[in-house]
């Protein structure tokens, strides 16, 4: 009995590994064999009506940028049925708030209104419908994507079900950034008494939209005036993003003002608004400067021939003044040599300016501004100056000629003085012997 017992132990432990070996190659056969399909049940489609874009213009394919103060601007929304159903009666309610408003006329009468339905009507699965508004955006808009509510209504055709939801749409609205990139001058250095000076402002608009209808103003105040009419305003038209443009000013520096750096503001003029740019600096160069120590004479006479004018002069500047000039501009009454040469002049240093000058005897009396005009150069010749100051003469009648008057008294007085005495030695009489 113990010989068949330990057969059957023996055959038992051949078998477990073997059994285990089976039972796996079973569950492996098992998962390759491909697995048979279950009837699908037909599930009831729904519509899903979405806003797919929303652009300017008319066409996707080249949308427009809008800008504040654009008016009657296209808005196109384009709505598309996602879902796997028909949607039927769709209708999509826009809610227009500043700054887009939304205009329709009566009667030629102007009307806004907040919101706006419109009908795309049926729309099968994967269609699209494209609803256009016509819209004005105020002009105090900021660049901005601005987000307006829609609201879309439709129904499923197979489940008949009303929906109702409401999206959100972004708009977006561009502006153009304005900002100085450069300045320069023409002549490069400006000085005060001089006019038509150009001063070059190169603008670039850095934002990211069309700057439409840009006027520029240059604010000037004292010491720079316009020097015509409208030459410190310019109008530039449109700035696409990216662009520079240069705006050329002309203006005048007063004869006081004092040397050294100025800021001029520069705004866009936008509408009744002016919104700042930036600053325009504009450096007015040192010149010198003379002052009229006397003049003399200064009364002179119709008919006075030769008279010698002398005007004493010092340069009361910190530079020197080279190759200067004088020139006394008089009018039509007087004439003669009205130039004098005076050479280089440092600081501090006189010199006198001799003009010989010749009356006409028909010359009015009265009072006479004249003007002494210097010419000179400076900086190394660099640069040709020239300033007028005012002088006054006096034309007056010719006095009595004293001195032949004296000497007639003097003849005179002799004269008679003969005539007495012979008289008297006539009415002496004669002794009598």
């Amino acid at each position: 009995m113990w010989y068949i017992e330990a057969i059957e132990s023996r055959a038992n432990a051949q078998m477990k590994p073997r059994t285990v070996t089976i039972i796996l190659l079973t569950v492996l056969i098992a998962l390759s064999l491909p697995k048979p399909e279950l009837p699908s049940a037909n599930a009831i489609g729904v519509a899903n009506v979405i806003v797919q874009t929303v652009y300017w213009g008319t066409d996707p394919t080249a949308p427009q940028s809008v800008h504040p103060g654009d008016t009657n601007v296209i808005m196109s929304i384009v709505l598309a049925n996602v879902g796997d159903d028909v949607a039927r009666n769709v209708t999509a309610t826009v809610y227009f708030t500043p700054p887009i408003d939304y205009t329709y006329f009566i009667n030629g009468v102007a009307n806004t209104s907040s919101s706006v339905t419109k009908v795309a009507g049926d729309m099968n699965a994967g269609d699209t419908f494209t609803l256009t508004y016509t819209v004005s955006v105020e002009p105090s808009a900021q660049a901005a994507v601005y987000h307006y509510n829609i609201l879309l209504s439709y129904k499923s055709a197979r489940e008949l079900q009303q929906v109702n939801k409401t999206a959100v749409m972004d708009v977006p609205i561009t502006k153009g950034e304005l900002h100085i990139q450069s300045v320069s001058t023409n002549p490069v250095k400006i000085y005060p008494d001089s006019y038509g000076n150009t001063v070059t402002v190169t603008i670039v608009n850095s934002g990211n939209g069309l700057a439409k209808d840009v006027q520029v103003d240059l604010q000037l105040t004292a010491p720079f005036t316009p020097s015509s009419s409208g030459s410190d305003e310019i109008f530039l038209g449109n700035l696409p993003a990216g662009q520079t443009t240069p705006a050329n000013f002309v203006i005048d520096v007063n004869p006081n003002a004092t040397f050294g750096q100025y800021s001029i503001p520069l705004v866009e003029a936008l509408g009744n608004q002016l919104i700042p740019i930036g600053q325009v600096p504009v450096y007015v160069a040192e010149k010198v400067k003379f002052q009229i120590i006397s003049v003399s004479p200064t009364t002179v006479s119709p008919g006075d021939s030769g008279d010698v004018i002398s005007v004493e002069i010092k340069n009361i500047g910190s530079i020197t003044a080279e190759s200067v000039r004088v020139e006394l501009q008089v009018g039509n009454y007087f004439t003669g040599t009205l130039t004098d040469f005076l050479g280089d002049m440092t600081t501090g240093q006189n010199k006198t300016a001799l003009f010989t000058v010749d009356i006409d005897s028909k010359a009015p009396v009265g009072t006479y501004p004249v003007g002494l005009r210097f010419d000179w150069t400076q900086d190394n010749n660099q640069y040709a100056l020239n300033h007028t100051y005012p002088v006054t003469l006096y034309v007056q009648a010719a006095g009595p000629p004293y001195a032949l008057i004296a000497v007639l008294v003097v003849v005179i007085i002799g004269v008679g003085y003969f005539i007495r005495k012979k008289k008297l030695a006539k009415a002496k009489p004669t002794a009598t012997k």
